[in-house]
């Protein structure tokens, strides 16, 4: 009877122990969720946006509201990209672009342009930035939309530039041809 006894105890506790952990995964999975939601109601609050979805694929993408100045880099970083490395003369264009903006006194912000410049960023990235430049485009007049991606292209196209022709400066290769040409696209649309 004792043998029984004890079988049955130790049943109990590991019965115990797996209510246990089902209930800290449960807790753990609706601490997650709060803070997602969180995370999400303070990017809405500080982009002025409200596509839902967009705001979560920024979230998801690790942006905060302290580093969304990094998404205006995101198309010079792809042009830098194309042709396969970012020369010194790319990465400078754009951490001299990127200065301008005040992404160096945003240590978050800085540190995914860090990222993004040493390892080349996925076509996620790219299709995110598409989405928040329409978002953004519709939330802007027509002239101020017009101006800002303009401003865009001249510099994604200084980045293209400042690698080739004569010592340095003037000529773009094809895939840096490709990506403004797929940029200035998008801006006309």
């Amino acid at each position: 009877m004792l043998e029984k006894d004890s079988i049955h105890q130790r049943g109990r506790a590991l019965e115990d122990e797996f209510f246990h952990r089902v209930d800290e995964k449960l807790r753990a999975d609706l601490r997650a969720k709060l803070e997602r939601d969180g995370a999400v109601e303070r990017m809405r609050l500080a982009t002025g946006f409200n596509d839902t979805t967009l705001i979560e694929h920024l979230v998801d993408a690790g942006f905060t509201p302290s580093s969304m100045t990094a998404v205006a880099l995101i198309p010079l970083v792809f042009v830098a990209w194309a042709d396969g490395e970012v020369t010194s003369a790319e990465r400078q264009a754009i951490l001299s672009a990127a200065l301008h903006r005040g992404v160096k006194n945003q240590p978050t912000a800085f540190a995914m342009l860090e990222g993004w410049l040493h390892d080349r960023p996925s076509a996620e990235l790219w299709n995110l930035w598409k989405d928040y430049a329409s978002s953004l485009g519709e939330s802007l007049t027509p002239t101020l939309a017009s101006a800002l991606q303009q401003e865009v292209l001249r510099l994604a196209t200084a980045v293209a530039e400042a690698s080739g022709g004569y010592f340095g400066r003037g000529k773009i290769s094809a895939p840096e041809k490709a990506v403004l040409d797929q940029l200035a696209g998008l801006i006309s649309t």
